[in-house]
């Protein structure tokens, strides 16, 4: 489907995409998060860019308790590809609105239905995050996020680690009508991977992701370049389809990547030449 054929009301189906890496802690979290949601996706993807057993252990322990279909599209450690996988899992997504999520984050129990609800088959909607700190990150289970601990920022947990300057972001944590948020925040907003969603035909458009970013870092940068070149529209969607990072170390950016985000800047291309086509079939094994 083209961008040009994308309508301009609620989409009827949607797809969650997950990323996630050797990171089934926190993907259970994700998961337990997605079980309880207002409004289920259409399917849920989890793209896996080599995880061993435990992360499939989770998968399968979860997607009978989910009431939506979850697949898990996997390819074999060689490297950072996740750019590949994601495509892949894209490729594979039956959903006409596309909801992308980093696996280090679990939603709240309303994100699938904000980023739907908001959804008009045209415009890129771009979310931010809440930064639990690294003590209420240690000590947050799925039992929390089953019994909806973060079904609101009154937490006392979480206020007392906001407090104590553990977690960063708070008042990104508050859900607010539509209105409200949207005279808050009128401008648009960069695109960031860890929460964002846009129409499948918007995104097949631009080529999807880059599949020669295979170095950690950027690669929703060189998605949200070419998207802006492609004159899509953008659409901030904060107090709205929130969701909750779990802390970890950041991965340090090499030269690679700061040189391959000089070179997407600079370029004028709204397509990228390997992406959801232009490269080999895909083969997990490879």
């Amino acid at each position: 489907m083209s961008a040009a054929h994308a309508g301009s009301s609620t989409p009827s189906t949607c797809s969650v995409l997950v990323c996630t890496y050797e990171a089934p802690r926190e993907l259970e979290l994700v998961l337990a998060a997605l079980s309880r949601q207002s409004r289920l996706p259409t399917e849920i993807l989890i793209a896996d860019d080599g995880s061993g057993d435990a992360t499939r252990a989770v998968i399968d322990a979860w997607r009978p308790r989910i009431g939506a279909p979850v697949h898990h599209i996997w390819q074999r450690d060689v490297g950072y590809r996740k750019a590949r996988v994601m495509n892949e899992a894209a490729r594979r997504a039956t959903g006409a609105h596309i909801i992308m999520l980093d696996g280090d984050s679990f939603p709240h129990r309303r994100w699938v239905e904000d980023h739907w609800r908001a959804a008009d088959g045209r415009k890129v909607l771009c979310g931010r995050r809440v930064k639990l700190g690294p003590g209420l990150s240690a000590q947050v289970t799925v039992d929390d996020v089953l019994a909806g601990q973060f079904d609101s920022v009154w937490n006392g947990r979480l206020l007392a680690s906001w407090l104590r300057r553990d977690t960063q972001r708070l008042s990104l944590g508050v859900r607010l009508p539509v209105p409200l948020a949207r005279a808050l925040h009128p401008r648009p907003r960069k695109l960031m991977g860890v929460n964002f969603s846009l129409p499948r035909g918007v995104f097949e458009a631009v080529n999807g992701f880059n599949e020669e970013w295979v170095v950690y870092g950027h690669e929703d940068r060189d998605l949200e370049l070419r998207l802006l070149r492609s004159g899509q529209r953008f659409e901030a969607l904060l107090n709205r389809g929130i969701v909750f990072h779990m802390w970890h170390r950041e991965r340090e950016r090499t030269e690679t990547t700061h040189a391959l985000l000089a070179a997407a800047e600079s370029s004028t291309a709204t397509r990228c030449e390997r992406g959801l086509v232009g490269g080999p079939p895909f083969d997990p094994n490879t």
